[in-house]
């Protein structure tokens, strides 16, 4: 019998990646941007990025389906080849409904 892993192996996802395409706004200490998702889950979103955003800390300002406010999510920014990729800090339960409310509808 083999032992089981503690931590779970890189490509092991602990959410599920849907496909996205909503606009939301990116606020940075460069300033702001809009931009598209292209990918979401619960603990992070991918986003194709032409102005070549810096990395580390940002917030995003998701729009909250249904809801005259967005929800502004804490993250860190890591730049890809393709784009940017944002992991989300401490999550709140407005935020956590909303992202549910993007993600559902995909499993």
């Amino acid at each position: 019998m083999e032992p089981t892993p503690i931590y779970p192996r890189r490509e092991v996802r602990r959410h599920p990646r849907v496909p996205a395409s909503f606009s939301f706004d990116l606020r940075h200490a460069g300033g702001r941007h809009r931009l598209v998702a292209r990918n979401l889950s619960m603990t992070g979103l991918f986003a194709r990025d032409d102005r070549r955003v810096s990395e580390g800390l940002v917030w995003l300002e998701i729009p909250a389906p249904g809801e005259p406010d967005p929800v502004v999510i804490e993250a860190i920014a890591t730049r890809r080849e393709d784009g940017i990729a944002f992991r989300f800090l401490d999550l709140d339960w407005r935020t956590i409904v909303v992202l549910a409310r993007y993600i559902s509808p995909h499993l």
